[in-house]
Protein backbone atom coordinates (compact mmCIF):
# COMPACT_ATOMS: atom_id res chain seq x y z
CA UNK A 1 0.00 0.00 0.00
CA UNK A 2 1.37 3.39 -0.98
CA UNK A 3 1.70 6.11 1.63
CA UNK A 4 -0.38 8.31 -0.68
CA UNK A 5 -3.41 6.01 -0.36
CA UNK A 6 -4.52 7.85 2.77
CA UNK A 7 -4.19 11.22 1.03
CA UNK A 8 -5.50 10.59 -2.50
CA UNK A 9 -8.03 8.45 -4.27
CA UNK A 10 -7.98 7.65 -8.00
CA UNK A 11 -11.45 7.23 -9.53
CA UNK A 12 -11.68 5.63 -12.96
CA UNK A 13 -14.84 6.21 -15.00
CA UNK A 14 -17.07 3.31 -15.98
CA UNK A 15 -15.91 3.46 -19.60
CA UNK A 16 -12.26 3.69 -18.43
CA UNK A 17 -11.76 6.82 -20.53
CA UNK A 18 -11.19 9.24 -17.63
CA UNK A 19 -9.36 9.17 -14.32
CA UNK A 20 -10.01 11.76 -11.60
CA UNK A 21 -8.04 12.48 -8.44
CA UNK A 22 -9.64 13.20 -5.08
CA UNK A 23 -7.80 14.40 -1.99
CA UNK A 24 -8.99 13.25 1.45
CA UNK A 25 -6.18 14.56 3.69
CA UNK A 26 -3.77 17.54 3.56
CA UNK A 27 -0.16 17.03 2.49
CA UNK A 28 2.24 16.06 5.31
CA UNK A 29 4.16 19.14 6.44
CA UNK A 30 7.43 17.29 6.84
CA UNK A 31 7.25 15.48 3.49
CA UNK A 32 5.64 17.32 0.54
CA UNK A 33 4.29 15.15 -2.27
CA UNK A 34 6.51 15.11 -5.37
CA UNK A 35 5.48 14.77 -9.00
CA UNK A 36 7.26 11.42 -9.37
CA UNK A 37 5.49 10.04 -6.30
CA UNK A 38 2.10 11.07 -7.59
CA UNK A 39 2.80 9.63 -11.06
CA UNK A 40 3.91 6.35 -9.47
CA UNK A 41 0.79 6.36 -7.30
CA UNK A 42 -1.42 6.69 -10.36
CA UNK A 43 0.51 3.93 -12.13
CA UNK A 44 -0.03 1.65 -9.12
CA UNK A 45 -3.75 2.23 -9.59
CA UNK A 46 -3.58 1.28 -13.26
CA UNK A 47 -3.55 4.73 -14.87
CA UNK A 48 -0.81 4.55 -17.51
CA UNK A 49 -2.16 6.43 -20.53
CA UNK A 50 -3.30 9.98 -21.21
CA UNK A 51 -1.93 11.40 -17.95
CA UNK A 52 -2.20 15.20 -17.81
CA UNK A 53 1.20 16.15 -16.42
CA UNK A 54 0.29 19.84 -16.29
CA UNK A 55 -2.53 18.96 -13.87
CA UNK A 56 -0.14 16.84 -11.79
CA UNK A 57 2.23 19.84 -11.60
CA UNK A 58 -0.58 22.06 -10.30
CA UNK A 59 -1.52 19.48 -7.66
CA UNK A 60 1.98 19.12 -6.20
CA UNK A 61 2.61 22.88 -6.29
CA UNK A 62 -0.64 23.70 -4.52
CA UNK A 63 -0.14 24.62 -0.87
CA UNK A 64 -3.70 23.77 0.19
CA UNK A 65 -4.06 20.76 -2.07
CA UNK A 66 -7.23 19.87 -3.93
CA UNK A 67 -10.56 21.35 -2.91
CA UNK A 68 -12.42 19.29 -5.49
CA UNK A 69 -11.70 16.33 -7.75
CA UNK A 70 -9.72 16.98 -10.94
CA UNK A 71 -9.35 15.05 -14.18
CA UNK A 72 -5.78 13.75 -14.30
CA UNK A 73 -5.97 11.38 -17.28
CA UNK A 74 -8.04 11.07 -20.41
CA UNK A 75 -8.13 8.22 -22.93
CA UNK A 76 -7.95 8.54 -26.69
CA UNK A 77 -11.23 7.87 -28.47
CA UNK A 78 -10.98 5.59 -31.52
CA UNK A 79 -11.45 7.23 -34.89
CA UNK A 80 -13.85 5.01 -36.79
CA UNK A 81 -13.15 4.37 -40.43
CA UNK A 82 -15.00 6.26 -43.13
CA UNK A 83 -17.49 4.44 -45.32
CA UNK A 84 -16.61 3.88 -48.94
CA UNK A 85 -18.54 6.06 -51.37
CA UNK A 86 -19.08 6.95 -54.99
CA UNK A 87 -17.31 10.09 -56.21
CA UNK A 88 -18.87 11.64 -59.35
CA UNK A 89 -16.47 12.87 -62.01
CA UNK A 90 -17.39 16.08 -63.76
CA UNK A 91 -16.03 16.46 -67.27
CA UNK A 92 -15.07 20.12 -67.02
CA UNK A 93 -11.82 22.07 -66.79
CA UNK A 94 -11.89 21.41 -63.04
CA UNK A 95 -13.69 18.80 -60.98
CA UNK A 96 -16.47 19.92 -58.65
CA UNK A 97 -18.26 18.21 -55.80
CA UNK A 98 -21.86 18.03 -57.03
CA UNK A 99 -23.11 17.01 -53.59
CA UNK A 100 -22.74 20.40 -51.87
CA UNK A 101 -23.47 23.93 -53.03
CA UNK A 102 -21.17 25.19 -50.28
CA UNK A 103 -18.27 24.17 -52.53
CA UNK A 104 -19.44 26.07 -55.60
CA UNK A 105 -21.55 28.80 -57.08
CA UNK A 106 -25.16 27.73 -57.63
CA UNK A 107 -24.88 28.80 -61.26
CA UNK A 108 -22.16 26.20 -61.73
CA UNK A 109 -24.25 23.33 -60.40
CA UNK A 110 -27.12 24.29 -62.71
CA UNK A 111 -24.95 23.67 -65.77
CA UNK A 112 -23.93 20.03 -65.43
CA UNK A 113 -22.33 19.20 -68.80
CA UNK A 114 -23.33 16.33 -70.99
CA UNK A 115 -21.18 13.22 -71.06
CA UNK A 116 -20.33 10.95 -73.95
CA UNK A 117 -20.69 7.21 -74.21
CA UNK A 118 -17.63 5.48 -72.74
CA UNK A 119 -16.60 8.35 -70.48
CA UNK A 120 -15.85 7.62 -66.81
CA UNK A 121 -18.51 9.34 -64.73
CA UNK A 122 -17.73 8.09 -61.23
CA UNK A 123 -15.16 6.21 -59.20
CA UNK A 124 -15.28 4.16 -56.04
CA UNK A 125 -13.50 5.61 -53.00
CA UNK A 126 -12.60 2.68 -50.70
CA UNK A 127 -13.57 2.54 -47.03
CA UNK A 128 -10.88 3.25 -44.41
CA UNK A 129 -10.03 1.13 -41.38
CA UNK A 130 -9.90 3.98 -38.87
CA UNK A 131 -7.47 4.42 -35.97
CA UNK A 132 -7.64 2.53 -32.67
CA UNK A 133 -7.96 4.42 -29.40
CA UNK A 134 -6.76 3.63 -25.88
CA UNK A 135 -8.27 4.00 -22.41
CA UNK A 136 -6.46 5.34 -19.34
CA UNK A 137 -5.56 1.78 -18.31
CA UNK A 138 -3.57 1.36 -21.51
CA UNK A 139 -6.09 -1.01 -23.07
CA UNK A 140 -6.61 -0.56 -26.82
CA UNK A 141 -10.08 0.34 -28.12
CA UNK A 142 -10.69 -1.03 -31.57
CA UNK A 143 -11.91 1.39 -34.21
CA UNK A 144 -14.90 0.36 -36.29
CA UNK A 145 -13.88 -0.01 -39.93
CA UNK A 146 -15.89 1.84 -42.54
CA UNK A 147 -18.44 -0.04 -44.61
CA UNK A 148 -17.22 -0.93 -48.07
CA UNK A 149 -19.06 0.52 -51.04
CA UNK A 150 -20.36 -1.76 -53.80
CA UNK A 151 -20.38 -0.27 -57.30
CA UNK A 152 -23.64 -0.88 -59.12
CA UNK A 153 -24.74 0.22 -62.57
CA UNK A 154 -27.30 2.99 -62.88
CA UNK A 155 -29.65 3.76 -65.72
CA UNK A 156 -27.48 3.95 -68.83
CA UNK A 157 -24.23 3.44 -66.90
CA UNK A 158 -22.03 0.35 -66.50
CA UNK A 159 -19.50 -0.87 -63.93
CA UNK A 160 -15.80 -1.28 -64.76
CA UNK A 161 -14.79 -3.63 -61.91
CA UNK A 162 -11.09 -3.64 -62.83
CA UNK A 163 -10.75 0.13 -62.37
CA UNK A 164 -13.51 0.64 -59.79
CA UNK A 165 -15.37 3.11 -61.99
CA UNK A 166 -18.77 3.81 -63.54
CA UNK A 167 -18.88 4.44 -67.29
CA UNK A 168 -21.56 6.17 -69.36
CA UNK A 169 -23.33 3.69 -71.66
CA UNK A 170 -24.98 6.44 -73.76
CA UNK A 171 -24.62 10.14 -74.48
CA UNK A 172 -26.59 12.22 -71.98
CA UNK A 173 -26.46 14.10 -68.69
CA UNK A 174 -25.43 12.77 -65.30
CA UNK A 175 -27.87 12.42 -62.42
CA UNK A 176 -26.20 11.46 -59.15
CA UNK A 177 -27.89 9.53 -56.38
CA UNK A 178 -26.38 8.00 -53.25
CA UNK A 179 -25.45 4.61 -54.69
CA UNK A 180 -24.96 5.10 -58.40
CA UNK A 181 -24.94 7.57 -61.29
CA UNK A 182 -27.52 7.58 -64.06
CA UNK A 183 -27.10 9.04 -67.52
CA UNK A 184 -30.34 10.50 -68.80
CA UNK A 185 -31.41 12.12 -72.03
CA UNK A 186 -32.01 15.84 -71.65
CA UNK A 187 -35.12 17.91 -72.36
CA UNK A 188 -34.24 21.59 -72.55
CA UNK A 189 -36.41 24.73 -72.63
CA UNK A 190 -34.23 27.60 -73.93
CA UNK A 191 -36.12 30.31 -71.98
CA UNK A 192 -39.20 30.66 -69.78
CA UNK A 193 -41.70 27.83 -69.63
CA UNK A 194 -44.80 28.99 -71.54
CA UNK A 195 -48.11 27.66 -72.85
CA UNK A 196 -46.19 26.81 -76.01
CA UNK A 197 -44.34 24.11 -74.08
CA UNK A 198 -47.12 23.25 -71.63
CA UNK A 199 -46.56 21.02 -68.61
CA UNK A 200 -43.52 18.75 -68.85
CA UNK A 201 -43.24 15.06 -67.98
CA UNK A 202 -39.91 13.59 -69.09
CA UNK A 203 -38.04 10.36 -68.34
CA UNK A 204 -34.64 12.09 -68.07
CA UNK A 205 -33.25 15.43 -66.90
CA UNK A 206 -35.11 18.69 -67.54
CA UNK A 207 -33.33 22.02 -68.00
CA UNK A 208 -35.30 25.29 -68.07
CA UNK A 209 -33.13 28.29 -68.93
CA UNK A 210 -35.72 30.82 -67.72
CA UNK A 211 -38.60 30.95 -65.20
CA UNK A 212 -41.36 28.49 -64.34
CA UNK A 213 -44.55 30.56 -63.90
CA UNK A 214 -47.49 29.92 -61.59
CA UNK A 215 -49.59 26.82 -62.26
CA UNK A 216 -47.15 24.80 -64.40
CA UNK A 217 -46.17 21.22 -63.59
CA UNK A 218 -42.70 19.84 -64.35
CA UNK A 219 -41.94 16.15 -63.72
CA UNK A 220 -38.60 14.48 -64.42
CA UNK A 221 -37.24 10.98 -63.92
CA UNK A 222 -33.82 12.55 -63.25
CA UNK A 223 -32.88 16.08 -62.14
CA UNK A 224 -34.67 19.39 -62.75
CA UNK A 225 -32.56 22.50 -63.26
CA UNK A 226 -34.24 25.90 -63.45
CA UNK A 227 -32.03 28.92 -64.08
CA UNK A 228 -34.73 31.44 -63.19
CA UNK A 229 -37.48 31.59 -60.55
CA UNK A 230 -40.13 28.99 -59.74
CA UNK A 231 -43.44 30.77 -59.00
CA UNK A 232 -46.30 28.77 -57.51
CA UNK A 233 -45.53 25.77 -59.72
CA UNK A 234 -45.19 22.05 -59.01
CA UNK A 235 -41.81 20.37 -59.57
CA UNK A 236 -41.28 16.63 -59.05
CA UNK A 237 -37.91 14.95 -59.64
CA UNK A 238 -36.64 11.40 -59.31
CA UNK A 239 -33.22 13.00 -58.73
CA UNK A 240 -32.47 16.46 -57.31
CA UNK A 241 -33.85 19.93 -58.03
CA UNK A 242 -31.70 23.03 -58.60
CA UNK A 243 -33.30 26.49 -58.81
CA UNK A 244 -30.96 29.37 -59.58
CA UNK A 245 -33.09 32.44 -58.80
CA UNK A 246 -35.20 31.06 -55.95
CA UNK A 247 -38.68 29.70 -55.20
CA UNK A 248 -41.71 31.94 -54.67
CA UNK A 249 -44.40 29.45 -53.73
CA UNK A 250 -47.28 31.88 -53.09
CA UNK A 251 -48.69 29.02 -50.96
CA UNK A 252 -49.42 27.10 -54.16
CA UNK A 253 -47.75 24.16 -55.86
CA UNK A 254 -45.08 21.97 -54.32
CA UNK A 255 -41.41 21.04 -54.74
CA UNK A 256 -40.74 17.30 -54.39
CA UNK A 257 -37.51 15.39 -55.02
CA UNK A 258 -36.12 11.96 -54.23
CA UNK A 259 -32.73 13.66 -53.92
CA UNK A 260 -32.07 17.13 -52.55
CA UNK A 261 -32.98 20.76 -53.26
CA UNK A 262 -30.40 23.47 -53.97
CA UNK A 263 -31.65 27.03 -54.37
CA UNK A 264 -31.08 30.70 -53.56
CA UNK A 265 -34.17 31.30 -51.40
CA UNK A 266 -37.53 29.75 -50.49
CA UNK A 267 -40.57 31.95 -49.80
CA UNK A 268 -44.08 30.70 -48.93
CA UNK A 269 -43.46 27.28 -50.47
CA UNK A 270 -44.02 23.62 -49.66
CA UNK A 271 -40.89 21.49 -50.08
CA UNK A 272 -40.49 17.73 -49.55
CA UNK A 273 -37.14 16.08 -50.38
CA UNK A 274 -35.44 12.82 -49.54
CA UNK A 275 -31.99 14.40 -49.20
CA UNK A 276 -30.71 17.77 -48.01
CA UNK A 277 -32.19 21.24 -48.50
CA UNK A 278 -29.38 23.73 -49.17
CA UNK A 279 -30.33 27.40 -49.44
CA UNK A 280 -28.00 30.33 -50.08
CA UNK A 281 -30.05 33.22 -48.64
CA UNK A 282 -33.34 32.70 -46.78
CA UNK A 283 -36.21 30.33 -45.98
CA UNK A 284 -39.32 32.40 -45.27
CA UNK A 285 -42.80 31.28 -44.12
CA UNK A 286 -42.43 27.87 -45.74
CA UNK A 287 -43.13 24.23 -44.90
CA UNK A 288 -39.98 22.23 -45.62
CA UNK A 289 -39.27 18.56 -44.96
CA UNK A 290 -35.81 17.06 -45.55
CA UNK A 291 -34.73 13.44 -45.23
CA UNK A 292 -31.24 14.73 -44.38
CA UNK A 293 -30.17 18.23 -43.31
CA UNK A 294 -31.45 21.77 -43.82
CA UNK A 295 -28.58 24.18 -44.44
CA UNK A 296 -29.00 27.96 -44.68
CA UNK A 297 -25.66 29.47 -43.70
CA UNK A 298 -24.47 31.43 -46.73
CA UNK A 299 -25.46 34.99 -47.56
CA UNK A 300 -28.10 36.24 -45.12
CA UNK A 301 -28.73 32.68 -43.95
CA UNK A 302 -31.98 33.26 -42.05
CA UNK A 303 -35.03 31.11 -41.38
CA UNK A 304 -38.21 32.96 -40.46
CA UNK A 305 -41.73 31.56 -39.97
CA UNK A 306 -43.23 28.31 -41.16
CA UNK A 307 -42.35 24.78 -40.10
CA UNK A 308 -39.08 23.05 -41.00
CA UNK A 309 -38.42 19.36 -40.41
CA UNK A 310 -35.03 17.63 -40.83
CA UNK A 311 -34.10 14.12 -39.89
CA UNK A 312 -30.50 15.04 -39.03
CA UNK A 313 -29.62 18.70 -38.45
CA UNK A 314 -30.72 22.28 -39.15
CA UNK A 315 -27.98 24.88 -39.69
CA UNK A 316 -28.62 28.63 -40.09
CA UNK A 317 -27.10 32.01 -39.33
CA UNK A 318 -30.36 33.32 -37.83
CA UNK A 319 -33.63 31.66 -36.87
CA UNK A 320 -36.70 33.81 -36.14
CA UNK A 321 -36.63 37.61 -36.17
CA UNK A 322 -36.94 40.69 -33.96
CA UNK A 323 -40.73 40.71 -34.54
CA UNK A 324 -40.88 37.27 -32.84
CA UNK A 325 -42.51 35.57 -35.83
CA UNK A 326 -43.59 32.06 -34.86
CA UNK A 327 -41.11 29.53 -36.30
CA UNK A 328 -41.29 25.77 -35.70
CA UNK A 329 -38.36 23.39 -36.12
CA UNK A 330 -38.50 19.58 -35.96
CA UNK A 331 -35.57 17.19 -35.61
CA UNK A 332 -35.58 13.40 -35.68
CA UNK A 333 -36.59 10.25 -37.48
CA UNK A 334 -40.01 10.21 -39.00
CA UNK A 335 -42.25 7.23 -38.46
CA UNK A 336 -41.77 6.13 -42.07
CA UNK A 337 -38.09 5.35 -41.38
CA UNK A 338 -38.92 3.21 -38.38
CA UNK A 339 -41.44 1.38 -40.58
CA UNK A 340 -38.83 1.13 -43.34
CA UNK A 341 -36.37 -0.51 -40.94
CA UNK A 342 -38.93 -3.17 -39.97
CA UNK A 343 -39.80 -3.81 -43.62
CA UNK A 344 -36.16 -4.17 -44.67
CA UNK A 345 -35.37 -6.43 -41.70
CA UNK A 346 -38.24 -8.70 -42.76
CA UNK A 347 -37.06 -8.74 -46.40
CA UNK A 348 -33.49 -9.45 -45.27
CA UNK A 349 -34.61 -12.47 -43.25
CA UNK A 350 -36.73 -13.75 -46.16
CA UNK A 351 -33.88 -13.53 -48.69
CA UNK A 352 -31.49 -15.09 -46.15
CA UNK A 353 -33.78 -18.11 -45.80
CA UNK A 354 -34.18 -18.27 -49.59
CA UNK A 355 -30.39 -18.27 -50.01
CA UNK A 356 -30.04 -21.20 -47.62
CA UNK A 357 -32.66 -23.23 -49.50
CA UNK A 358 -31.11 -22.48 -52.90
CA UNK A 359 -27.59 -23.27 -51.63
CA UNK A 360 -28.77 -26.65 -50.30
CA UNK A 361 -30.57 -27.40 -53.56
CA UNK A 362 -27.48 -26.53 -55.62
CA UNK A 363 -25.36 -28.70 -53.33
CA UNK A 364 -27.71 -31.66 -53.96
CA UNK A 365 -27.41 -31.20 -57.73
CA UNK A 366 -23.62 -31.15 -57.40
CA UNK A 367 -23.66 -34.34 -55.31
CA UNK A 368 -25.93 -36.07 -57.85
CA UNK A 369 -23.62 -35.01 -60.65
CA UNK A 370 -20.62 -36.55 -58.87
CA UNK A 371 -22.45 -39.81 -58.14
CA UNK A 372 -24.39 -40.59 -61.30
CA UNK A 373 -24.13 -37.57 -63.55
CA UNK A 374 -27.06 -35.33 -64.51
CA UNK A 375 -29.58 -35.69 -67.28
CA UNK A 376 -30.05 -32.83 -69.74
CA UNK A 377 -33.12 -31.74 -67.77
CA UNK A 378 -31.13 -31.95 -64.53
CA UNK A 379 -28.38 -29.71 -65.92
CA UNK A 380 -30.98 -27.15 -67.00
CA UNK A 381 -32.53 -27.18 -63.52
CA UNK A 382 -29.11 -26.83 -61.88
CA UNK A 383 -28.33 -23.81 -64.10
CA UNK A 384 -31.66 -22.20 -63.17
CA UNK A 385 -30.96 -22.71 -59.46
CA UNK A 386 -27.47 -21.26 -59.87
CA UNK A 387 -28.74 -18.17 -61.71
CA UNK A 388 -31.52 -17.66 -59.15
CA UNK A 389 -28.96 -17.97 -56.36
CA UNK A 390 -26.85 -15.20 -57.91
CA UNK A 391 -29.90 -12.92 -58.28
CA UNK A 392 -31.13 -13.54 -54.71
CA UNK A 393 -27.61 -13.00 -53.34
CA UNK A 394 -27.41 -9.64 -55.14
CA UNK A 395 -30.84 -8.66 -53.79
CA UNK A 396 -29.81 -9.81 -50.30
CA UNK A 397 -26.69 -7.59 -50.38
CA UNK A 398 -28.68 -4.58 -51.59
CA UNK A 399 -31.24 -5.03 -48.80
CA UNK A 400 -28.40 -5.34 -46.28
CA UNK A 401 -26.88 -2.05 -47.45
CA UNK A 402 -30.25 -0.27 -47.34
CA UNK A 403 -30.92 -1.65 -43.85
CA UNK A 404 -27.51 -0.49 -42.61
CA UNK A 405 -28.16 2.98 -44.05
CA UNK A 406 -31.56 3.24 -42.35
CA UNK A 407 -30.16 2.00 -39.02
CA UNK A 408 -27.26 4.43 -39.27
CA UNK A 409 -29.64 7.30 -40.01
CA UNK A 410 -31.80 6.35 -37.03
CA UNK A 411 -28.67 6.44 -34.84
CA UNK A 412 -27.64 9.81 -36.28
CA UNK A 413 -31.10 11.19 -35.61
CA UNK A 414 -30.61 10.59 -31.89
CA UNK A 415 -27.71 13.04 -32.10
CA UNK A 416 -29.53 15.54 -34.33
CA UNK A 417 -29.18 19.22 -33.56
CA UNK A 418 -30.13 22.79 -34.45
CA UNK A 419 -27.12 25.07 -34.88
CA UNK A 420 -27.45 28.87 -35.04
CA UNK A 421 -24.29 30.80 -35.95
CA UNK A 422 -25.59 34.26 -35.02
CA UNK A 423 -28.99 34.95 -33.39
CA UNK A 424 -31.79 32.65 -32.21
CA UNK A 425 -34.89 34.77 -31.52
CA UNK A 426 -37.87 34.26 -29.18
CA UNK A 427 -41.03 32.43 -30.32
CA UNK A 428 -38.99 29.72 -32.03
CA UNK A 429 -40.16 26.23 -31.03
CA UNK A 430 -37.73 23.32 -31.19
CA UNK A 431 -39.14 19.78 -31.33
CA UNK A 432 -37.03 16.65 -30.85
CA UNK A 433 -39.48 13.77 -31.16
CA UNK A 434 -42.01 14.17 -28.33
CA UNK A 435 -39.88 16.81 -26.59
CA UNK A 436 -40.46 20.53 -27.17
CA UNK A 437 -38.76 23.73 -26.07
CA UNK A 438 -39.94 27.25 -26.79
CA UNK A 439 -37.31 29.97 -26.97
CA UNK A 440 -38.23 32.98 -24.81
CA UNK A 441 -35.15 35.20 -25.16
CA UNK A 442 -32.38 36.01 -27.60
CA UNK A 443 -29.41 33.64 -27.82
CA UNK A 444 -26.22 33.98 -29.84
CA UNK A 445 -24.03 31.30 -31.40
CA UNK A 446 -25.86 28.34 -29.87
CA UNK A 447 -26.64 24.67 -30.43
CA UNK A 448 -29.86 22.92 -29.42
CA UNK A 449 -29.69 19.18 -28.81
CA UNK A 450 -31.52 16.47 -26.89
CA UNK A 451 -29.59 15.44 -23.76
CA UNK A 452 -31.07 13.10 -21.14
CA UNK A 453 -34.62 13.63 -22.44
CA UNK A 454 -34.26 17.41 -22.29
CA UNK A 455 -33.64 19.95 -25.07
CA UNK A 456 -30.55 21.85 -24.00
CA UNK A 457 -28.95 25.07 -25.25
CA UNK A 458 -25.18 25.15 -25.35
CA UNK A 459 -22.51 27.47 -26.76
CA UNK A 460 -20.95 26.36 -30.03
Amino acid sequence: MSKLDTIFEVVISRDKMEATLKQHEPFPEDHPVTKDELLSFMKEHGVVFGVKESVIDQVVKSEKGLTSSVKVAEGLQPQNGKHGYLQPIQHEEEERDVHSISAMNLRDVLSIPEVKQGQVIGKKIPATLGEDGMNVLGEPIKAKPGREFVLRPGKNSTVDEANGTLVAAVDGQMSVDKRTIHVYPVYEVPGDLTMKHGNISFIGNVIIRGHVPDGFVVKAGGDIRVFGTVEGATLEAGGSIFVGAGIVGQNRGCIRAEGGLHTTFINQAKVEVGGDIEVVQSILHSTCTAGGKIICTRGKGNIVGGALSAEDHIYAKEIGNSMHTKTSLYIGAKEKWVTKEKQLAKEYKTTEEELKKLSLLLQKFQELEKENGLTANGRVQRLRVKNTLVQVKEKHEQIKEQLEDVQENLTLNQAGSIVVEQTLYPNVSAHFGKYRRKIVSNHSNVKLSLVDQEIQLSSR
